[in-house]
C-alpha cells in the first residue's frame, strides 16, 4: 500500500535487530545537528545527558535535555532526536529488550512494576530532570553501567542488568513520591493481571481489525457488562478507549516513517472511516494527522536532515 523512504528503511531495519537483550554507546554530536531521524523500535531506550542539549521528541511531544537530564522512550514509541545550538552533545544511550526487567519465571509480581514501561506503550513522564533525580540512587547508578561497560569485567553483562532495573525501580519510586499517576492500581490481583496480559495481547494482534468489546469479552470468556466494567476499573479507561489509544500510537508510526496516506493510515489501523480516525487522532494529540505529519516534515527539513542512519 506504501513504502518508506530509504532513508527511514535503514533506520528502522538497525532499530529493529538489536542482537544482545541490552545495548550501550555514547552518543557525541556537533551542535545543530540531527542525531535520529524518527523511528520506533520494540526496546525501552534511556538517555542520560552529559554535556550539551538535545532536544527530543516522543510520540508527538517536544523535551528539551539538558546535562544530568534523563529521558525514558518506551517501547514502540516513535522518537527523533536533534543537537540544539550551544556546546558540543554527548550522551549515553541504554536500549533494552523489555525482557530484561523480568526475571526468568516473568511472574505476575514483577508484571505491575514493568507494565508502564511495556503494555501502557507511553511512559507516565517522559523527561526527569536534573534536579528531579539528584536525591535518587540514579546518576550514580548510571555512573556504575559505564564502568561496567568500559571494564568488561567477568559477569559485567549481568552486573549491567542488574543497574539497569535498579534505575526503573528509582524512577518507579520517584513517579510514587511525586505523585505520577502510573496508570494502574497497586493493588491489582493476580487475576487481573491475567486478564490485562490477554486484554493487551488482543489489542496488539487485533487492532488492525472490527475488533469490538463484545469480541474482547468473548475472548476472554466473559459477559460484556463485566469485562466492560473490570477494564474501565483496572485501567480508568473503557475497553473502546484503550483500542483507539493503540491504534492512534499505531498510526503515529505510520505517519512518521512512511510515506502513506491519512486514508491509507487510517485503513491500516482498523478504522472503516477517515474523518472517525482524524477525530480520534485530534483528541488524542490536539493535532490533525496531516498536520501532525508536516510538523515533523518541517522539523527535518529545518535542521537539514540529510544523514543515513
Amino acid at each position: 500500500m506504501f513504502s518508506q523512504p530509504d532513508a527511514y528503511q535503514e533506520q528502522m531495519l538497525n532499530d529493529n535487530q538489536i542482537k544482545e537483550p541490552i545495548h550501550c554507546h555514547m552518543e557525541h554530536s556537533l551542535p545543530d545537528k540531527p542525531i535520529a531521524r524518527p523511528h520506533f523500535h520494540d526496546a525501552i531506550e534511556l538517555l542520560y545527558s552529559f554535556s550539551g542539549s538535545t532536544r527530543v521528541f516522543v510520540s508527538g511531544q517536544s523535551h528539551k535535555m539538558e546535562a544530568g537530564d534523563l529521558i525514558i522512550i518506551n517501547s514502540n514509541e516513535v522518537h527523533a532526536i536533534y543537537a540544539e545550538a550551544g556546546t558540543d552533545v554527548e550522551y549515553l544511550v541504554i536500549k533494552l529488550d523489555p525482557e530484561v526487567l523480568y526475571s526468568t519465571s516473568r511472574s505476575i509480581f514483577e508484571s505491575r512494576y514493568v507494565l508502564p514501561f511495556t503494555l501502557a506503550k507511553s511512559s507516565p513522564k517522559t523527561l526527569l530532570t536534573k534536579n528531579e533525580i539528584a536525591h535518587t540512587t540514579i546518576p550514580a547508578t548510571i555512573a556504575k553501567i559505564m564502568e561496567e561497560f568500559s571494564s568488561k569485567d567477568y559477569g559485567f553483562d549481568f552486573a549491567i542488568r542488574i543497574h539497569i532495573c535498579t534505575i526503573f525501580l528509582a524512577v518507579l519510586r520517584h513517579w510514587r513520591e511525586t505523585g505520577v499517576p502510573i496508570g494502574m492500581m497497586d493493588a491489582i490481583s493476580d487475576a487481573d493481571f491475567q486478564l490485562m496480559r490477554h486484554v493487551f495481547t488482543l489489542l496488539e494482534t487485533e487492532y488492525s481489525s472490527l475488533l469490538t468489546a463484545k469480541e474482547a469479552a468473548k475472548s476472554c470468556n466473559l459477559s460484556y457488562s463485566y469485562f466492560s466494567r473490570k477494564i474501565k476499573s483496572i485501567t480508568g479507561r473503557s475497553f473502546t478507549e484503550l483500542l483507539n489509544y493503540v491504534r492512534i500510537t499505531e498510526a503515529e508510526k505510520l505517519l512518521t516513517t512512511t510515506n502513506a496516506t491519512i486514508t491509507d493510515v487510517a485503513i491500516s489501523v482498523g478504522y472503516s472511516s477517515t474523518s472517525y480516525f482524524i477525530q480520534q487522532f485530534k483528541q488524542a494529540k490536539h493535532i490533525s494527522p496531516l498536520r501532525f505529519k508536516k510538523q515533523l516534515q518541517r522539523t527535518a527539513l529545518s535542521k537539514n536532515q540529510t544523514f543515513l542512519s
